[in-house]
């Protein structure tokens, strides 16, 4: 399917669905509007992730619970429903929307405890056999863990009721609930580290971290006070494996369902060093689900400040390791054991074909969803590298990231759809078990935004930005290792791969590129901008994966070893044979599959063999044809005499005879058969007397491919001629092919005329021609021996050569090959498979009668018609004069007819369109505007269609084209070029009919090649090295270029108008005018920059003090820093961003109370570029943006506040800050608590307990307003604040 099918489907399906709701919109108006109320919402809540609703699980199960409510609600109640009952049974209809509601909040339960039951354990994660002996030694210490377990399990069962909710639970039996929580609070809280480890390794740590809840009761705060524990206070005993474990459990209980995971999870990271920070992170990646580091840091962290400190201790622990390695530290030694790399792959046309199932890709070599033969061992080997094991060590986590175009869906529908995918293709076996992937891989995907502009516009830039966005985090991530990419070059990878070389070159190790289409085609390739950037020194193009690691195995310095080189090889041979035969369309398709992969593996084992290793088999092809049997092949019939498994090449012996001579055969062959099965003659004998006293006339044929020898046909050799250019020295390349050939003429083979690499025939085209001119040469006088090009060496190896002799008419072999016995006009050749099919028995041609036809085919009736038609429509469209005022089309856009010159064929043109000028256009690329509505969108189709059908008027002067001029700009796959010697310019002969043997011997001799200087390459003396091809080579690389710059026009084009249509907005349609050339500039080259991160004026801590951003240096990266004590300035650092980062009032943390010199209130955010603090002021609503100086320290509860006391609830009037007294005013009476921080908690902890429910958001779907979100508060400028609400009280009386 491709983008044009796609996008009809599309439409056709987006149609229909209008149609229906128009139906029924004209039935049932009422039901309509509800159901499309319905349906707005659950794609707002589905494609806004970032909504309030998603900070919590209980609230997603709130909503879908409410919705199915409502959604039959209305079904049931709603008048012109077609499901109404409501009416006449109303109590029916509450007791099934209570069903279908308790049911969906059930369901939702369910399918939520079973994703927090799973460990999410990938393959360094596992428990293996050791965990049974690591149990035995815990109880022979002394340690009870499985007890332990049990309580905890115990204690879950009385918490998680199955049928009942945990919100009613908990009011029911809320004591009973809280002493359970307790209990397993207390048993964490008591067990060893050992012990601990292993407790967290075998509880649902996810489930328990959802199950426990914080309560409105003083000391209630059971989840807080559970993961602070984990997290904080006992996080120096957890093993790396156990951290990566809580770092799930917080991802799978949502960080924003409590205002300190955050704050938990840069503790657990940055509590973290070394080579155990890296392995955390590729652990916390080899879980097999989307949970990985990158989700965590850029996702679910939505403080930016957090981010940053994380961001910081990975950036500067990375260059810690650098200083290790560098410095061959005894530490090092066994870090240099690691290769240190990340493999980064695409997934379609990378990893598996897509089949050309658009959108995935475009390559249909192999089936759809068929591994490429030695990718996965590609995958391993550069995971290993040259140190360290031989083999990829059993339950060791690897370092496979794949980079995906396709969007990310709501949670992880389209990621559990890929790694289902890679959970196979890791149980798949191979040779000595390397079959399938080494590791679990984590998965980078893409998201709608660019998914959308690729499919309306056809514009590849947007994937390779998203994929380039993404490589961007992952390298901020792992800055520590260095990143190859493999990719295809069927959509915007190659773009991709060029970005991420040009922003991070110290990182970017390399790049694979995987070839589906021409290289010149690819998207973003520039031969001569990557040679100037030295990206082509790290870029390796193939078109199979044994040449991938080939170059990795001879690149300087070696990526793989020589061994691993073998093991690949071995990979891509049975990875070829695990092909089903039913993934294979056809037989065609599986044979050259095997025949690319067999080069490959011969220029690997080329390899192998020099380095003293042992060469890799060849793929064997099955035999069809056996011996003896009679087969038609594209050269003739013949009989099957061998076979070569490897080359899937026949030894087949061709009959070359007269075509009489070979039925007589056949009908030999019938009436010996039949006379061995009767025991007498067949009437048939005399028939075949008959025929043998005919003689065989020259006759018309229908078609002569079909009975003729390959050599006497002319089609056959005019193709096989060009098959045979590239490989053909320049003394060959100078002949041309005879125009006529004569049909009785007999033309046979000399022994391999062939270039050096066997590749192609060559052709005597003198001696044709000279034989061709004689008058009818028959076959006793025939005397010289021809060379033909039959095929190439792929298809055909001539193993025996005859020559005609004028003696009696017999044939003899000549001295090139040893003398056997072999009868007349048969021929021994080696046929390619492909060429051989069943055989059917020669037919003689009938004749084709035709008396208007005329001696000579260019004076026939059809011809000359078809110039009478031709001059017509010349003559008519002459006649069609654009007039002054009328509206235009043009390449550039629209415009109004100024004058058409009708002599010089110029039309002279105002344009209106993007461009304000004035044009002097050819009438070819003119046409009338359309008018309409219709003709305004189809516009740019007909000015594309006519600038590429219009033939181009030739001139009065007869000006050279290619390829006889000189300085005509050449594409050529190797850079551009220039033309420095052209064809001859074409004479009247050489338009001419070929009637003599003076005009053959004339066209012969022409020079046939051009010369291209490529202005790509400069050699050591300064010139250009000069190519040499043929003109139809040439022409060849020019059309390609033009055609597929056209059909990007034509597709672009049409998407557009389609992309319109879908929007349906004003903006679209404005594009559509636009020519395409004009909306995409050409690609230019970006230069690596230094982007500013802190600000002037920003406030910054340093490793020689505070400090203040004076400026910023972009051409080196560094700050100019005011470093300041005790209010004065004292120094003046140059630093960049790694040795600074941004001031935070001392022990204050985002979310939490503060107390200011402005008075108590809440440290909602601070912004990390700035230094700015921003601060709310619940008790007169003010919000505040101050400097780390005016943050004088944090607090239990800011005045305002509720808070939770063991004598009840209350608020907070105020604060005394010289005793650390906390005024709160209970809720019951007029009694007041004087309280330290330690005697009360504060509520707003709570997430889950904020505003009903977390329900405040089912008001804002209806009456919440872009423009309110957007204007919020008024808000002042640093050191300054600005009142909320008018409260009246003054700041001092706060204080």
């Amino acid at each position: 399917m491709d983008r044009v099918a796609a996008m009809v489907i599309a439409l056709g399906v987006m149609l229909l669905g209008c149609l229906f709701l128009l139906a029924l919109f004209s039935i049932a108006p009422i039901f309509s509007s509800v159901l499309a109320v319905l349906i707005y919402i659950v794609l707002y809540f589905l494609f806004n992730e970032e909504h309030e609703i998603h900070h919590a699980q209980e609230f997603e199960n709130r909503f879908w619970t409410i919705y199915f409510a409502l959604l039959v609600g209305a079904s049931i109640y709603v008048k012109d429903s077609p499901f109404c009952f409501g009416d006449e049974h109303p109590y029916v209809g509450l007791f099934v929307v209570f069903v279908v509601g308790y049911g969906v909040h059930m369901w939702d339960r369910i399918i939520h405890r079973k994703e927090m039951s799973q460990q999410g354990l990938g393959s360094g994660l596992r428990r293996g056999a050791s965990a049974a002996q690591s149990l035995a030694r815990l109880n022979a210490l002394g340690m009870p863990v499985e007890d332990q377990l049990e309580r905890i399990s115990a204690c879950m069962e009385n918490i998680d009721q199955l049928l009942v909710p945990s919100t009613i639970n908990n009011l029911i039996h809320q004591p009973f609930i809280m002493r359970n929580e307790r209990e397993i609070i207390s048993i964490f809280e008591d067990a060893q580290p050992k012990a601990l480890n292993w407790l967290i390794s075998h509880v649902k740590l996810a489930l328990v971290f959802y199950k426990i809840k914080d309560h409105r009761n003083f000391r209630g705060q059971h989840r807080t006070e559970l993961i602070e524990l984990l997290a904080v206070d006992r996080i120096s005993a957890l093993t790396v494996k156990s951290r990566v474990l809580l770092l799930r459990a917080l991802q799978l209980m949502k960080l924003t369902a409590n205002p300190r995971a955050e704050h938990w999870v840069r503790n657990i990271i940055l509590s973290t060093h070394l080579d155990e920070l890296s392995e955390l992170k590729t652990m916390s990646d080899s879980k097999g689900d989307y949970f990985c580091m990158n989700k965590l840091i850029y996702e679910d962290i939505r403080s930016e400040t957090v981010r940053q400190d994380i961001l910081s201790h990975l950036k500067k622990e990375a260059n810690v390791a650098r200083a290790h390695l560098e410095n061959k530290t005894r530490k090092s030694k066994q870090m240099r054991e690691r290769a240190w790399r990340k493999i980064l792959s695409d997934v379609d046309d990378t990893l598996t074909c897509s089949g050309g199932s658009y959108p995935a890709g475009i390559d249909k070599r192999y089936g759809k969803k068929v591994v490429y033969p030695g990718v996965i061992g590609l995958y391993r080997e550069l995971d290993l590298g040259t140190t360290g094991p031989e083999e990829f060590p059993p339950n060791t986590v690897g370092n496979l990231v794949f980079l995906s175009a396709r969007p990310h869906l709501y949670k992880d529908i389209s990621e559990k759809h890929n790694f289902a995918k890679f959970d196979k293709l890791r149980q798949r076996e191979g040779v000595d078990g390397r079959g399938g992937l080494h590791t679990i891989p984590s998965l980078l995907a893409g998201d709608l935004t660019s998914g959308r502009e690729f499919m309306m516009t056809g514009d590849f830039e947007p994937l390779a930005r998203k994929k380039f966005d993404n490589f961007r985090k992952f390298v901020s991530i792992y800055p520590e290792y260095k990143h190859f990419f493999i990719c295809d070059n069927g959509q915007g990878d190659v773009r991709a791969g060029e970005l991420m070389f040009d922003h991070f070159p110290g990182q970017f190790g390399g790049l694979f590129v995987h070839l589906v289409k021409d290289l010149h085609l690819s998207y973003g390739f520039d031969a001569e901008r990557w040679r100037k950037k030295n990206l082509l020194k790290k870029t390796c193009f193939f078109t199979s994966y044994p040449d991938a690691a080939l170059y990795a195995a001879t690149r300087d310095p070696p990526l793989i070893r020589m061994s691993a080189l073998r093991r690949i090889c071995q990979d891509s041979v049975a990875d070829f044979h695990s092909i089903l035969p039913s993934q294979w369309s056809s037989e065609s398709q599986q044979r050259e599959r095997r025949s690319d992969l067999n080069q490959s593996l011969w220029r690997c084992n080329r390899t192998l063999i020099q380095h003293d290793l042992e060469s890799i088999p060849l793929i064997d092809s099955p035999r069809k044809w056996e011996n003896g049997q009679k087969v038609q092949t594209t050269f003739g019939v013949g009989i099957i005499m061998g076979f070569d498994p490897v080359f899937d090449l026949y030894d087949v012996e061709l009959d070359w005879r007269p075509l009489d001579e070979q039925i007589k055969d056949v009908d030999h062959d019938v009436v010996k058969k039949d006379s061995d099965a009767s025991g007498k003659n067949c009437p048939m004998s005399s028939k075949l007397n008959e025929r043998t006293s005919r003689t065989l006339q020259t006759v018309e044929e229908e078609d002569e491919s079909n009975y003729l020898s390959p050599a006497t046909s002319f089609d056959a050799s005019k193709h096989s001629s060009k098959q045979s250019l590239p490989g053909m020295d320049r003394e060959h390349s100078g002949r041309s092919l005879p125009e006529t050939v004569n049909e009785n003429e007999p033309i046979l083979l000399s022994p391999s005329h062939t270039c050096a690499d066997g590749d192609a025939f060559s052709f005597d085209a003198v001696e044709f021609d000279r034989n061709a001119a004689s008058p009818e040469p028959t076959l006793e006088d025939t005397t010289v021996s021809y060379e033909t090009p039959v095929a190439t060496s792929k298809n055909v190896q001539i193993k025996k050569v005859v020559s005609c002799l004028p003696s009696n008419g017999r044939t003899k072999e000549t001295e090139a090959r040893p003398k056997h016995p072999t009868s007349k006009g048969k021929h021994r050749a080696r046929i390619s498979g492909r060429n051989i099919s069943k055989y059917t028995a020669p037919k003689l041609p009938k004749l084709k009668d035709d008396k208007n036809r005329s001696k000579f085919s260019f004076w026939s009736t059809n011809s000359l018609k078809g110039t009478v038609d031709n001059f017509e429509a010349v003559k008519s469209k002459s006649k069609s004069i654009l007039s002054a005022g009328e509206r235009v089309a043009t390449p550039y856009g629209l415009g109004i007819v100024v004058e058409h010159r009708k002599k010089s064929s110029i039309i002279v043109v105002d344009l209106s369109g993007p461009w304000k000028a004035r044009a002097y256009l050819i009438e070819s690329v003119v046409t009338r505007d359309s008018s309409g509505f219709f003709g305004s969108i189809l516009r740019q189709f007909s000015t594309t269609g006519d600038r590429q059908a219009s033939p181009r008027k030739k001139s009065s002067k007869a000006e050279l084209e290619f390829p006889h001029s000189v300085g005509a700009a050449v594409h050529t796959p190797f850079g551009e070029g220039t033309i420095t010697r052209p064809l001859p310019p074409k004479t009247a002969s050489s338009s001419t009919p070929k009637l003599s043997s003076s005009l053959s011997r004339t066209a012969s001799s022409e020079v046939r090649t051009i010369a291209i200087s490529l202005n790509s390459w400069t050699l050591r003396d300064g010139s250009h090295p000069i190519l040499y091809c043929t003109s139809d080579a040439g022409k060849e690389w020019k059309v390609k270029n033009t055609v597929s710059t056209s059909n990007h026009h034509r597709e672009s084009s049409l998407f557009s108008v389609i992309g319109t249509l879908v929007s349906g907005t004003v903006e679209s349609l404005k594009k559509i005018r636009v020519p395409r050339e004009i909306e995409a500039p050409p690609i230019k080259a970006e230069a690596p920059k230094f982007e500013r991160y802190y600000k002037d004026g920003a406030a910054v801590a340093t490793s020689y003090g505070d400090g203040m951003v004076c400026s910023f240096r972009a051409s080196d990266g560094f700050y100019t820093v005011k470093l300041i004590k005790c209010g004065h300035v004292f120094a003046t650092a140059h630093l960049q961003d790694d040795s600074m980062s941004y001031r935070l009032a001392k022990g204050c943390v985002e979310g939490y109370p503060v107390l200011t010199r402005f008075g108590s209130g809440v440290l909602h955010s601070v912004n990390p570029t700035t230094g700015v603090h921003n601060v709310t002021i619940p008790s007169y609503g003010a919000v505040l943006y101050l400097q780390p100086d005016q943050v004088i320290r944090p607090l239990k509860a800011a005045v305002g506040e509720d808070v939770s006391t063991p004598y009840g609830e209350g608020k907070v009037l105020k604060y005394r800050l010289f005793d650390d007294i906390y005024e709160v005013k209970l809720s019951w009476g007029n009694a007041v608590l004087y309280a330290t921080a330690k005697t009360f908690d504060r509520i707003d902890d709570r997430m889950e307990d904020k505003g009903g429910f977390g329900m405040n958001w089912i008001l804002q779907f209806f009456y919440s307003r872009e423009e309110s979100k957007e204007a919020g508060p008024q808000r002042s400028r640093s050191n300054s604040f600005s009142m909320l609400s008018q409260s009246g009280v003054s700041v001092k009386s706060v204080r």
